[in-house]
Formats: structure tokens, sequence, C-alpha cells
């Protein structure tokens, strides 16, 4: 890395991008006297760029475009006039062939040969000669016919004198059209054909109504080449490190160059395009002519329904920041020595994006890439280990905390760390900081520590509470995370370990160090070859509601284990008794009503069978007399199942009478 002197010629290779398309103007014959006043390159891909035109009174400034560009320049083109104001703004059709063959009643294919041509004339004069013979009127036809591998081709035509005469066209074809107008016409069609070959330009007439003479503004956006942000990293002491920025661009407009007054931005603006200069056109149904009766009505089935929509009010947006980190410990630093360090850039905040604009034009040759500093100051920064449970690994990453302590926000880019002793540690993703924040930029895996985790997960009741037949209580949720930290065995470590948050869950750790949006930060010093441990708990609450009357006996008797209220725990005790006693009654009320059922059916078997047989036989009075017992049997059933019934109902009672408030 080498010490920036003044202004770097970086600012301009981002300009150069935009004024690529700029340049080509002179070149294509603007008459007006214009130059190029600034750039601005945004990490979007997009470049505003302002010109000066020199115009008197109320010349036309004349603004030759790229086609490519046409859309955005029709876009975003603003006119900046100190005395007077633009009237109009033409440039040619998107199609100029198109336009000019449309007045023509032949297209640019028919031109491949006069027998094509004058197949399109039809009604047209002309005058044609082929083979020493020449014929001239109004053109009738062309009758074309393929002979083996020749084509012949036969032209008829009415004289003036209304004789038909016919002419058969060979190589030696000579056609005149004898209508003046189209001729003309024809030529005006052929320029804008040979045009088109090398047509990469839109001249864009701008008129202004202004008096004098004066220097008129332009300012528009275009598409231009991406800059990108490339860090070094590098030590100090005390906590301190060298950060150096250069910008990489590349020239890819195929122009010079030269004296370009360039300003960067880094943001994240939207970014939209539209083809303003292509036609549209609206496709309208066609109605057809109504003939006969109409159609009848469609049938309406349907009430009306009176419906309000309410607009949704808008939800605020919340800009939710990461909380900085709070480090209080010994930093230790990365230690190469560097030169001090100088900010090659003074930066511009702005709402939405940060500007370096470069003091100094830069030129640069086309087709060439160039790299240049545009920031170059001291920053805080600590090397720590990150442990981060989700990589699935047991070694932490080792990284730099940075924080921003800079006048603008840092770019996004790619960033190398460099240490005294090793030399190159790695790489890193830098994500754009904004001042006064801190981010973690990862650049190895420390391999030489390891950290293992261990979760308890538990469930406690708590805050029981009995009320109109209702339990509620409180249910805990709680998960124990021990971290075990061994450390490096030849030098200490600054251990962060990293869990991620949980909605709903709160968290707690005595190691805490900070918090972001996704994560929690806890921070141990380890020493070499030591080791340490974190804790980290969260902990939910969870409320839970149990109707008691639809709860089992060994629910009831589970819950009075977790009460710590004497009286709940008796009351619960006592209802688990009860429900044990209703379930037995209901037990035996349930045995009773199966047994009912099964008497019933062999009842009904037997009075089946006695009706297969004679009543005054010997089987038929053996199946009355079963009949009768059964009778006897299923008498005695319900009977025990009323009383069954009974107990049931009591039981019943007794619960809810616990359950009642006294």
């Amino acid at each position: 890395m080498t010490k920036a002197a003044g202004r770097t010629p970086f600012a301009m290779t981002l300009a150069a991008a935009l004024t690529a398309s700029l340049l080509p103007w002179h070149e294509a014959g603007a008459q007006n006297s214009d130059r190029i006043t600034s750039f601005i390159l945004s990490s979007g891909g997009l470049a505003q760029i302002e010109r000066q035109v020199r115009v008197a009174d109320q010349e036309a400034a004349q603004l030759p475009v790229p086609i490519e560009q046409v859309d955005d320049v029709l876009k975003s083109l603003v006119v900046h006039d100190p005395a007077g104001h633009v009237t109009s703004i033409v440039l040619d059709g998107e199609a100029p062939v198109q336009e000019a063959f449309s007045r023509l009643p032949f297209g640019p294919e028919d031109l491949a040969s006069a027998a094509t041509l004058a197949s399109s004339l039809q009604g047209v004069p002309v005058r044609a000669a082929s083979g020493g013979r020449t014929v001239q009127g109004t053109v009738l036809g062309v009758q074309i016919s393929q002979h083996e591998n020749d084509e012949q081709a036969v032209l008829t035509v009415m004289s003036p004198e209304g004789l038909i005469q016919t002419l058969r066209l060979g190589a030696d074809t000579v056609l005149e059209m004898m209508d003046e107008a189209m001729r003309a016409r024809l030529q005006e069609a052929l320029q804008a054909s040979a045009q088109r070959q090398s047509d990469t330009m839109r001249l864009l007439n701008v008129s202004l109504s202004g008096q004098g003479e004066r220097d008129v503004g332009f300012t528009y956006v275009v598409p231009a080449p991406v800059w990108k942000s490339a860090y070094r990293l590098a030590a100090g002491k005390d906590g301190k490190a060298r950060l150096q920025a250069w910008a990489v661009l590349e020239n890819a407009s195929g122009q010079d160059w030269k004296d370009v007054q360039v300003t960067l931005v880094s943001g994240a603006p939207v970014t939209l395009s539209q083809k303003l200069y292509q036609r549209y056109w609206h496709n309208r149904p066609e109605l057809p002519v109504a003939v006969g009766a109409a159609e009848p009505p469609r049938v309406d089935t349907s009430a009306m329904t009176d419906m309000m929509v309410e607009a949704a009010p808008s939800a605020p947006v919340a800009a939710a920041a990461n909380a900085q980190m709070r480090m209080a410990a010994r930093q230790r630093p990365l230690a190469l020595p560097a030169p001090a360090p100088q900010e090659v850039v003074a930066p511009r905040e702005g709402q939405t994006s940060v500007y370096y604009q470069l003091p100094h034009p830069v030129s640069v040759a086309a087709g060439q890439t160039v790299s240049l500093p545009f920031i170059d100051t001291e920053v805080q920064a600590e090397q720590v280990s990150v442990f981060q449970p989700q990589r699935g690994s047991i070694h932490p990453v080792a990284a730099v905390w940075l924080k921003n302590n800079t006048s603008g926000s840092l770019p996004p880019g790619i960033l190398t760390v460099y240490d005294e002793t090793s030399g190159h540690l790695g790489d890193a993703q830098l994500a754009s900081i904004p001042v006064g924040e801190s981010r973690f930029l990862y650049f190895a895996e420390d391999g030489k520590v390891e950290v293992r985790s261990e979760q308890q997960p538990q469930e406690r009741l708590s805050e029981l509470s009995i009320s109109q037949g209702v339990l509620r209580a409180q249910r805990t949720l709680r998960q124990d995370t021990q971290y075990t930290v061994k450390g490096a065995p030849d030098a200490p470590r600054t251990v962060l370990i990293e869990q991620p948050r949980r909605a709903g869950w709160k968290f707690e750790s005595k190691e805490l160090a900070g918090e972001t949006a996704t994560h929690y930060r806890m921070k141990v010093n380890v020493p070499a070859g030591g080791s340490a441990t974190v804790h980290a708990l969260m902990t939910r609450q969870e409320p839970q509601t149990v109707a008691l009357l639809d709860a089992d006996e060994q629910t009831l008797a589970a819950w009075s284990t977790h009460v710590a209220d004497e009286h709940t725990r008796r009351q619960l005790e006592r209802l688990a008794q009860l429900r044990q006693a209703l379930s037995e009654a209901q037990r035996q009320e349930q045995a009773l009503d199966s047994e009912l059922s099964s008497a019933e059916q062999n009842q009904a078997r037997i009075r089946d069978n006695l009706a297969a047989v004679p009543a005054d036989s010997t089987l038929g009075q053996r199946y009355l007399n079963m009949l009768e017992k059964e009778e006897d049997g299923l008498q005695a059933l319900r009977q025990r199942k009323q009383a069954a019934q009974q107990e049931t109902a009591s039981r019943r009672r007794a619960m809810e009478q616990a359950l009642s408030p006294a």
C-alpha cells in the first residue's frame, strides 16, 4: 500500500465510465460548443452526467445520444436555461427506414430486382426497356415463372393510347418511374436505408426560447460500469489500525478520459428502465356490425351487497439498527507498521447514500483499468474469535471487530487483512458500515480454539390458582446452554459466542457483551493454554388453562406436586380423590352397560329359537324356562345400572360442589 499524495486518479476512473457516453457527441457533429462538467457515479450502475452547451438567442441545442441510452435520456433529462425555457425536444423516430418506406407502395425487400419492384408498382406509370425493346404505360402486373433453373418475368402495361403491351424482363432491364414525387420519396428511403447501416446515434434537437448568448445545462442519468471497493487493513498501536479503500474502475467506453471530474456514490438506489423510445399501439377491440335481434340480457340472480373497503393504515416503517458491541476489555492490536494514514476524500453523507467527490480530474486511456485510493485513515480495530453454532464446527471464526470512526459511511467491498509476523491472514467481506457503527469482518477459521456446547432443557410450573373450576398455571420453559472454550496453546484469545435470538424468549448471561437484531453475543477472555465456561439461559413463560372437571386423577395429582401453596395443594389432592371416585363409578356404569347389552342379545336369541319350535314341545318348554330366567337376570341388571347411574351422578355432584366457590 502506498500513501496517497493529494488527489488520486481513482475518482476519475468512475467518472470516466460515464463520460464515454457523452464524448461521442462531438464526433457526431454537434453544432454547439459543449463540455462535460460533472460525473456522479453510483454503485447502482448509473451515472448522473452534467453538461453545458453554449447557445445564442433561440438557437437549438443539438445533443447526439447513443441509441442504447435514448430511453434513459428521455426518462431523466433536465434542462437548466438561465435566460429561457425549453419549448420542445425533437429527435428522429425509432425506425426511420420504415417511416420512409411507409409512403411508398413497396418495401425494402422489393428492391432486390427489377421484377419484384415492378410487381409492386401496379397502377404506377413506368418506362421499361429490355432486350432492345421499350414499353411505356401504367403497370398492370408482373408474371413471374420458373423454367428449370431460370426465373422469367413478364411485365404488362397499358399505354396512354389504351394498348396492352408486354415486355420480358431480362438481365439488361432498365426501369424508370415516371412519377417525379415517387422518385423523390424513393431517394429519401434509400438514404434512410443507407444511414441505418451505421446508425448508432440519435440527435436530440432541444428548442429554447431564451435570448442572448449563454450556457445551458443538461443533466441526465445513464447506465455506467459499477465501481468496486477494495480495502486493506493494516496494524497500528493501542487498538488502532490503518484502513485504506481503493476504487476499481474500467474504461469500457471506447473513448479516452481526459480531465474528468468524478464523484463516487455508494448506496442502494432503486434503478428502473422503460422503453420510452419504442412505439406502443393500443389494440382496440373490433365492434361487429349488429345484424338481427339483440341477445337477451343476462339474468340477474344475485342480490346486491353494499361493500365498503377501508384502506388499511400504512404501517410505520421501523428502522431497526443493530446495537453496538460493548467492548470494554483490553484490545489486542494488529501489529503491522504503516505510514501515517491520510484521508484522501472528505465524504458527504446524503439521505440514503454517501458521496466521495474527488478534487482533481484524472485521465485514463480507453480499455484500461485503474485502482485509486479514496479512503486512507485510522480506525478502531480488535482481533477476536467468533463462535457461530449454526456453522456446525467446533472452531470459531477469526475476525476483526472494526468500528467506523471515519467521517463517512464505508461502501461495501472486499477487505484484505495483514499481520506483522504472518503477513496475509485472509480476506473478508465488508458490508456497508454507517458512521459510528461497528461490524465483524471474518477472515479465517481459528483452528487452535475449540468451543463445545451442552444444552439442558427444563420445564417448570408456577403461579397455580383455581377459580370457577378452572386451574390456571404459568408454564416456564428453560434452556440452559453451557459453552466450554478450550483456548489456543500459544496465545491468549478474546472469544465471542453468538447465540441466535428466539421470538418470545428471554436471554440471560453474565458474559453478555452485546446483541444484534438476530443474535446475542457473549464475550470471554481465554489465556494461552487455558479454558473458560460460558452459561446462557433462555426462558419463556407460557400460560396454561385446565378445566378441572374434565381432568383425570393422574393429572390432578401431578398438578398438586407443583403447588407451593398448602391450601391449593390440599384442594387439588381432594379433587384428585373425588375424580378417582367419579372415574370408578363411571367404570362400573360402563361395565353394567356392557353386561346388560350382552344379556339383551342373549334374550333375543332365545326368543328367536322359541318361535322356531312348537310351544308345547319339550324343546319349546326348555326355551320358555330359559327365557324366564334371562328376564329375571335382565331385571336385576337394570336395577344395578340404575344404582350405578345414581352413584355416578352423586360423585359428579360432589366434585362440582368441591369446584364451586365457597
